[in-house]
């Protein structure tokens, strides 16, 4: 066989090239949570989210799509879509930030309860960060302004963070915590 005809017979391989392509890519990390980590306008200046800052403590070529929203529980983020809104763009290779838990507190119809519907929802988080080849990191909910006539930070989640905590060692996901 001539080589010309042998070269012509070699499959091309576009998987192969949208898998180069894919590897290029800017790794992303996404985040689902509350006002603590939501995208501040100059109107509400001085307030802002920790998904602001996130940015500039990462490596050039990182890019942090904030999906958080003031006033959201893991249970109403998931009921007006924004879960699903995430799924749909994120990609292999990703990070999923899940932080949820000021407004979990709530009453319903946003409330959860922590080791019930608290736990029930954030594995939906999980489940779409894996079910697209991202990774899930589940951080507890960043504590509030009090502190105790010590000085020190008091805590104001009650049993979610260890609820949070809990799951992340069953589900063997990587998991951050902010001070008590």
């Amino acid at each position: 066989m001539p080589a010309s005809t042998s070269r012509l017979s070699r499959p091309t391989a576009p998987a192969a090239v949208a898998q180069k392509a894919e590897d290029q890519r800017p790794r992303r990390i996404h985040i689902a949570g509350d006002s603590t980590a939501s995208q501040k306008y100059a109107p509400a200046a001085p307030e802002t989210g920790w998904g602001m800052a996130l940015p500039w403590y990462l490596a050039p070529g990182i890019e942090v799509v904030n999906h958080a929203m003031n006033g959201r529980s893991s249970r109403s983020f998931v009921a007006e879509g924004r879960l699903d809104a995430i799924r749909d763009v994120i990609r292999p290779g990703d990070v999923l930030l899940v932080q949820f838990g000021h407004n979990d507190q709530k009453p319903e119809p946003i409330g959860t309860e922590p080791w019930t519907t608290y736990r029930s929802h954030l594995l939906l988080y999980l489940d779409a960060a894996r079910e697209r080849g991202a990774e899930p990191v589940l951080l507890t909910p960043a504590s509030r302004r009090r502190f105790g006539d010590d000085g020190n930070a008091v805590g104001t989640h009650g049993l979610y963070p260890d609820a949070m905590r809990a799951l992340a060692a069953t589900e063997e996901c990587v998991w951050s915590t902010s001070p008590r």
